[in-house]
């Protein structure tokens, strides 16, 4: 029997871009990267995700995040929406974008 942490990975987070049937995943990603904000959404997404102290912006950006659906707030916070993007949406990903943005 597959366990559960195992079947994610396996069904949704690996190789996302090609299982993500309907497109959920890169809906959620081209909210952010097509925006005309994305380079500061990805890096306030980075403040959440480096989160050591509580993120709390009330900005259209933030707004903007949690339209994504990439970001709810709970408490007056910023936190990521679930695992699942935050093992797709991680640190690397946002390294990657940020990088992309600026050429």
């Amino acid at each position: 029997m597959t366990r559960p942490k195992t079947l994610v990975q396996e069904k949704i987070i690996h190789d996302w871009e090609a299982q993500d049937q309907p497109e959920h995943l890169k809906t959620v990603c081209d909210r952010i990267l097509k925006s005309k904000n994305s380079q500061r959404l990805l890096l306030i997404y980075q403040q959440i995700l480096n989160q050591t102290s509580n993120i709390i912006i009330n900005s259209l950006e933030e707004k903007e995040l949690c339209l994504s659906g990439l970001v709810i707030k709970q408490n007056g916070e910023l936190k990521v929406h679930n695992r699942i993007y935050q093992a797709i949406f991680d640190r690397n990903w946002v390294e990657m974008n940020l990088l992309n943005s600026d050429s």
